[in-house]
């Protein structure tokens, strides 16, 4: 009899239509309970801008495979929570969200996950500004400007945790971690377009017209956010095109760079990293030997070296964090290039750093690179070590040269792939049992 596969995601999705009945439900009371004039006009008005700013949306994080987009609309349907009766509001931003997604053909779970979410947030957000605020009360006094940072509490916190859960389920990563990746990137967000909703509720309650007097601020938030997104885009295209330059002229750097990235992904998903920092990681094993290119081919084959020569290939570090100078939505990326060569006793270089005053991706890369280092073929040596013998290299310098927790991470990995006969990254002559010994001196040039 075969298994059948949970399908957590929908598991989750199920839940969050259980908690969007019981939002729903209470909104009807809340509703039921008072008296509420609907002005039409202003409902549609509310309706279209906000699909038109769905349909545009200015910034995409990442979770795995799964992506979340943020538009401006976030400051409309907010006020929409504060303008109108809970069930009112329920009804606009449920029939807003449903007809973009419909218009941009997400997948149904995508749908009524959308749906659900909007019924939660924006309900429970028009229910804490209904039941604290006073239509009567002043503009913007102290009755009503405690209804508002309420519901924008219960708003950002229930969406941002709602969303979390889901991408924590699909990603197969903690919670946490996915929780404080979305808020680092989303706090800028938030922090332009919830004000902006609060501003629109309190006009709305002066003069409705006035509303449309902000239609200029809403183009420029978006065009501001548009050129961070394209900013972001741009360092990638130049990122990319410098793993071009590695392959075209260092072939066998760029095959090395390849599989200690392979090594990279598999720490920082048993870490369970965030998805962003995860992508910044890898970027740089990915570049991490870029500064070799500049270096002459007969130097990196070189059996022995001297002092001089061996201090020339020490600054390829410098030299490739050099190379991503410019870059400044990657300089976390370009610190970890940096110091990929520090020791966690603080013997190593450039600048001598100890422990966890390294990037925690430049020890992550430490391992990956070193390991690929000792097994991989180079010309200067008679032979490479097994991968027997590069883990009990890398137990041995646990705590001097690595990280003891990665190296742990590392090993059991390794050894996993081995016992699966999984070996696509590792070099293609690599032997796994003990031979008669090669001898290596630690800290090796990856």
């Amino acid at each position: 009899m075969n298994k059948r596969t949970v399908r957590w995601d929908l598991v989750y999705i199920g839940f969050m239509g259980l908690l969007a009945v019981c939002v729903a439900s209470l909104a009807v009371k809340t509703a039921v309970s008072r008296q509420y004039s609907v002005d039409w006009w202003w409902v549609v008005v509310f309706l279209v801008l906000s699909i038109l700013a769905d349909l545009n949306p200015v910034v995409r994080l990442g979770f795995g495979r799964e992506q979340v987009e943020f538009t401006v609309s976030l400051a409309l349907t907010f006020s929409v929570a504060c303008i109108w009766n809970p069930v009112m509001a329920i009804s606009i931003v449920a029939a807003e969200t449903v007809f973009a997604d419909l218009v941009t053909r997400k997948e149904i779970e995508k749908i009524v996950f959308n749906a659900f979410l909007y019924v939660i947030a924006i309900g429970g957000a028009s229910i804490s500004y209904n039941s604290i605020g006073d239509s009567t009360a002043s503009y913007l006094g102290a009755m009503d400007l405690k209804a508002l940072l309420v519901a924008g509490g219960y708003y950002v916190a229930s969406d941002t945790l709602l969303l979390s859960g889901l991408f924590a389920v699909l990603s197969h990563k903690s919670f946490g971690s996915v929780l404080v990746g979305l808020l680092r990137d989303s706090w800028l967000n938030i922090a332009a377009l919830l004000p902006l909703g609060m501003a629109i509720a309190a006009l709305f309650r002066l003069n409705p017209w006035a509303v449309l007097f902000l239609i200029p601020t809403f183009f420029l938030l978006y065009v501001s956010l548009r050129r961070e997104q394209a900013l972001r885009s741009q360092t990638q295209t130049v990122l990319e095109k410098l793993v071009d330059v590695l392959e075209s002229k260092s072939p066998d750097t760029a095959e090395h760079s390849k599989r200690v990235r392979g090594w990279v992904v598999a720490i920082c998903n048993e870490l369970g990293m965030e998805s962003a920092q995860e992508d910044t990681v890898v970027q740089a094993a990915v570049l991490h030997d870029l500064g070799k290119v500049g270096l002459d081919e007969d130097l990196l084959r070189k059996p022995g070296l001297s002092e001089e020569e061996f201090h020339q290939i020490m600054e390829h570090s410098a030299v490739s964090a050099s190379f991503l100078e410019g870059l400044t939505l990657f300089q976390g990326g370009r610190d970890i290039v940096l110091h990929h060569h520090e020791r966690y006793d603080g013997k190593g270089y450039p600048d001598h750093l100890v422990g966890e005053d390294i990037p925690l991706g430049a020890r992550i890369i430490a391992v990956a690179d070193s390991f690929d280092a000792m097994v991989g073929v180079r010309a200067y040596r008679a032979k490479s070590l097994t991968v027997t013998e590069a883990l009990k290299i890398l137990d041995e310098e646990r705590g001097a040269q690595f990280d003891p927790q990665l190296v742990t991470i590392f090993t059991r990995i390794v050894r996993a792939c081995v016992a699966h006969g999984d070996m696509s990254n590792f070099p293609a002559a690599v032997q796994v049992g003990a031979t008669d010994g090669a001898g290596m001196a630690v800290g090796v040039e990856g």
